[in-house]
């Protein structure tokens, strides 16, 4: 059927229609019911809480029509999806506010169940896994909407999780995301996308979903000695959750820009030579390092007026898992993410021969203050909101994603992936990285900006590889 008019308006991005064949709820299996569970909120969860929605999107080669698509590829998907929620229940669950402005918690209940949307598409599916300029409006049908929050006896029930698959009939498909970032990190939910492609690949029974591969719940592991999950429960409980909003459209074009593994080493080399004494360098910090500065100068030369002294920053998170003490295991569910803060002077990183070694520079001591200090990773976590909220979000950019997390070689059965792109970072300012397709050493940055800008954005970041070659 075609989506009603108000659908429409979520489902619609330019004048692509889209249509939903096929509106399921699922749950995991009735045979294996999970019991009733709470997950309370560790204060590397509490942050999240009114965060926007992190979407994203998977594509995949997909040479058969509909008729093979409705026969064959839902009843699968759907089945594999539930099996794979008997594992991560807490994405089918809800987040509940009691009616007293207590803390939430997440929670399951037997039945509970995550909404899954197959549509059909007939956009270009080759326009969309391209690398060029992209209009972002062009993915926000591939996105599917949160449902409504609910009230029930008094408290608020918010879903976490909502899954659309679109066909482009004879061509490709795509795996579309909407999660509260309060239910996990990136750590966790590739954890359950790869495991629900493995299931649907393999099927359950031939695999052995043990040990790292299945999440690990017990959050008394997190130990919050100074209390700060309260200092954070006491900023954010002032706010009332009002549900999910809607993504307002924008005129920005989203680029992908290839950061090769030649190309990162000759820029570790130069960052190592202009300082030697740098405590930390590495792919990572090096692509966001280049690609924050190319952003800088793209702006402040597309009539963005910076004044000399005032500060640009950049957010990055650390992963805490192994930093803890006593230490999480890998496969830990939920948040546990650090957010690592770096600033420096517009002049400083819009420098045409120096602007991206003063970034990485930047980067290296605060990850060297972060993970080196004697007090730990969690130095200083009583104001980590603070000192986010205190930034000037115009100024600030972001890093979402990491090429730790090997997404190419996530496969459902239909070959490896041809494209991931991380939709949400149209509206935190941020920049993607995944690891290249074709090469694991290599970097792929996401990038959304105005047209105008990132027309100049594209030359500054492709001359500028040239004079480090």
């Amino acid at each position: 059927m075609d989506v009603n008019d108000s659908t429409l308006s979520c489902h619609m991005a330019s004048t692509e229609m889209v249509t939903v064949l096929e509106e399921f709820r699922v749950s995991p299996p009735s045979s294996t019911a999970v019991d009733e569970k709470y997950l309370p909120l560790t204060f590397f969860d509490i942050p999240w809480i009114h965060y926007h929605l992190v979407q994203s999107v998977f594509f995949y080669e997909y040479p058969h029509p509909k008729t093979h698509f409705i026969e064959t590829t839902i009843p699968a998907l759907k089945h594999s999806l539930s099996l794979t929620l008997k594992y991560f229940y807490p994405f089918a669950g809800n987040l509940l506010f009691p009616p007293n402005l207590g803390k939430p918690q997440i929670h399951y209940a037997d039945g509970d169940s995550v909404s899954l949307t197959f549509v059909e598409s007939s956009d270009d599916f080759s326009y969309l896994t391209a690398n060029h300029q992209r209009d972002v409006a062009r993915f926000h049908p591939l996105i599917p909407q949160m449902p409504p929050v609910s009230v029930s006896n008094d408290t608020l029930v918010a879903p976490l999780v909502a899954i659309q698959v679109t066909l482009f009939p004879n061509s490709g498909i795509s795996f579309g995301f909407a999660a509260n970032h309060v239910v996990a990190d990136g750590n966790t939910f590739i954890r359950f996308v790869r495991l629900w492609a493995s299931i649907n690949k393999l099927g359950e029974e031939t695999m052995t979903l043990e040990g790292a591969i299945l999440p690990f719940y017990d959050r008394t592991m997190v130990k919050d000695s100074n209390g700060v999950g309260s200092i954070f429960w006491q900023h954010i409980g002032k706010k009332k959750f009002v549900g999910y909003q809607p993504q307002l459209p924008t005129n920005n074009v989203l680029g992908t820009f290839l950061l090769s593994q030649a190309h990162l080493q000759r820029l570790k080399r130069w960052v190592m030579v202009q300082c030697p004494k740098i405590p930390h360098v590495s792919s990572f910090t090096v692509a966001c390092g280049y690609t924050w500065a190319c952003v800088a100068k793209a702006r402040a030369r597309s009539s963005d007026k910076v004044g000399e002294n005032e500060l640009q920053h950049f957010t990055f998170p650390v992963d805490c898992r192994a930093r803890l003490n006593p230490p999480l295991p890998e496969n830990y569910f939920g948040n546990c993410l650090a957010p690592c803060l770096v600033a420096i002077k517009s002049t400083q990183l819009i420098d045409d021969e120096d602007g991206f070694v003063a970034a990485v520079n930047a980067m290296g001591e605060a990850l060297g203050k972060t993970l080196q200090n004697e007090e730990g990773v969690l130095r200083g976590a009583e104001k980590w909101i603070s000192d986010l909220e205190s930034r000037n979000k115009e100024r600030n950019l972001g890093a979402a994603a990491s090429p730790k997390f090997a997404v190419y070689n996530i496969d459902f059965g239909f070959g490896r992936l041809q494209k991931r792109e991380m939709i949400s970072i149209d509206v935190t300012n941020s920049i993607s990285l995944h690891e290249g397709k074709t090469n694991m050493g290599d970097i792929e940055v996401g990038v959304t900006l105005p047209k105008m800008t990132m027309d100049v954005f594209a030359s500054i970041f492709a001359n500028g590889l040239k004079v480090y070659d």
